[in-house]
């Protein structure tokens, strides 16, 4: 079952991530939703789930995206297995360890994003370090926000349930 909600998840993030590229061409703060799954599936699962979960989101990014076919797959690996070592070393699991967690994962995978580019002859991207760091802000706004609806969700969804149930039969009779 987990497998099954990971990738429903990594398939809800790549949908989420083309849909925002449409809406959002030429602000500042993009969001990399599939980056924002990755780094929760390596910090809830360890670095090999993590790894996984960046291969397969980056390969379908990039097979989505029309770039070169594997260099968001390896950079999104290289983030999860690190963020997900990371997270099996030190504790950080509480939601306010998530925030630096995802500034620090996107600045990472910009680095190897833009490394491997680099490797290849007149094909980079030009990057601009302000923009990345305004897109780790906007990824950790983003995964909180995630982290929240998914950590409180479940309890307001039964608290809703009960309060409909208990405005549809009175707990006390009248004669």
């Amino acid at each position: 079952m987990r497998a099954a909600s990971l990738s429903v998840a990594v398939a809800i993030a790549v949908a989420a991530q083309t849909t925002y590229a449409l809406f959002a061409n030429g602000t500042s703060a993009n969001v990399d939703f599939p980056l924002v799954v990755v780094v929760f599936a390596a910090l809830s699962r360890g670095p090999l789930i993590g790894l996984w979960t960046g291969v397969v989101a980056g390969l379908v990014q990039d097979l989505l995206s029309g770039g070169i076919v594997g260099v968001s797959g390896l950079a999104k690996s290289l983030v999860g297995f690190a963020i997900g070592w990371a997270g099996s070393q030190f504790m950080l699991s509480s939601f306010w360890h998530r925030v630096p967690v995802l500034v620090v994962a996107t600045m990472l995978h910009s680095l190897c994003f833009v490394g491997v580019y680099m490797l290849i002859p007149a094909a980079g991207p030009m990057v601009m370090w302000n923009d990345v760091l305004m897109q780790g802000i906007a990824n950790a706004l983003v995964g909180v926000l995630i982290y929240g609806v998914i950590e409180r969700g479940p309890g307001m969804w039964e608290r809703m349930r009960r309060g409909r149930r208990g405005m549809a039969s009175p707990r006390w009779r009248m004669g």
